[in-house]
């Protein structure tokens, strides 16, 4: 735990957003089709459902959450949301 600690403070992340689920390496793969399977049960599968990966620089981080998060999505999304944060000094 210590080594993912360190590689966190690297990201300079905010604390409060953080949150931490263990799972099987398998669970881990298959993350997405279980988000799946609860929208075929909804009968949300066939609902335009856009995949997008965006890379955003962490001086406009805040600017593109704000907009996003407080404008853009409404409390009515019904599938994942995956965001990946990335240090591209790496």
């Amino acid at each position: 735990m210590q080594i993912t600690e360190s590689l966190l403070l690297e990201l300079h992340y905010i604390p409060s957003t953080l949150f931490l689920s263990e799972v099987s390496y398998v669970q881990f793969l298959e993350r997405v089709h279980v988000s799946e399977l609860k929208l075929r049960a909804n009968g949300l599968w066939d609902v335009p459902h856009p995949w997008m990966n965006l890379l955003v620089p962490k001086s406009k981080i805040h600017e593109f959450a704000d907009e996003v998060f407080g404008n853009i999505l409404t409390d009515n999304i019904n599938g994942p949301i995956l965001m990946y944060p990335v240090n591209k000094t790496k």
